[in-house]
C-alpha cells in the first residue's frame, strides 16, 4: 500500500509542477539550533540507523504531549502522528474519544506534508479556487487541509507532524507544540483561521 501511495506522490508532485503549483518554502517554519543534539537521534542511534538528523522518539513524545494538552485546554479530543524524514512512525498519539477517521486524517496529512515538503494549511489556500488540483490532490490520498506540518531544524527536515481532531484548532496546535519543544516560530494567530471551502 505504503508503494502504491508513494507512486500517487510522485504523480502528484509531477502534475502540481506541470500545473504551477508553486513550491512551499519549509524552511521558512525552520527551529533555531538551540537544542539541536536533544530534538534528532543520539549520534549512536543514527549509526546504528545508517540515518542522521531524524526527530528523536523523545522529542516526538513530547510534542505530542504539549500537542494533547492544547485540545484539552480547547475541548476536543485528537490524534498526533509523527514520521519521520522517509515517512516511517516515530511516535502515534490518540486521545480517548477520537474516531477512526481523526487516526487516518493524522496519517494522510503528516504524509501530505512530507510529500510536498509543505505545510498542508499553505496547499489547501492554493487549491482553493482551482478544483481540477483539488480533485487529483484527493484522489491521489492526500489532505490538503489544514494539521500537517513540516518540523525543520537548522534549515533540515528532521520529521513531519499531522494533527487531526478539531479543523479549526489542529495547525495551531502542531505549531504550538513545535514552538514549545524545539523553537519553531509561531506564526502570527490570523495565520490559523481556516473554513472548510
Amino acid at each position: 500500500m505504503f508503494k502504491q501511495i508513494r507512486f500517487a506522490a510522485l504523480a502528484a508532485l509531477a502534475i502540481a509542477a506541470a500545473c504551477g503549483l508553486p513550491a512551499v518554502n519549509a524552511a521558512a517554519q525552520s527551529a533555531p539550533a538551540k537544542d539541536k543534539g536533544s530534538a534528532v537521534m543520539s549520534p549512536e542511534a543514527a549509526k546504528r540507523t545508517l540515518t542522521k538528523d531524524t526527530i528523536s522518539a523523545d522529542t516526538a513524545e513530547k510534542i505530542a504531549h504539549v500537542c494533547e494538552e492544547f485540545a484539552t485546554k480547547h475541548g476536543y479530543a485528537g490524534v498526533v502522528y509523527i514520521i519521520d524524514p522517509f515517512g516511517d512512525i516515530v511516535h502515534v498519539h490518540r486521545m480517548d474519544g477520537t474516531r477512526p477517521v481523526q487516526l487516518d486524517g493524522a496519517i494522510t496529512k503528516a504524509k501530505t506534508s512530507l510529500f510536498y515538503r509543505a505545510n498542508t494549511h499553505e496547499l489547501a489556500d492554493r487549491i482553493v479556487n482551482d478544483p481540477v488540483q483539488s480533485v487529483q490532490m484527493w484522489a491521489n490520498g492526500f489532505h490538503p487541509t489544514p494539521g500537517g506540518l513540516p518540523i525543520v531544524l537548522n534549515g533540515k527536515l528532521i520529521g513531519v507532524i499531522g494533527v487531526t481532531g478539531s479543523d479549526p484548532w489542529d495547525e495551531e496546535c502542531a505549531y504550538t507544540a513545535l514552538h514549545e519543544v524545539i523553537g519553531t516560530p509561531m506564526p502570527s494567530p490570523d495565520k490559523f483561521k481556516w473554513t472548510r471551502p
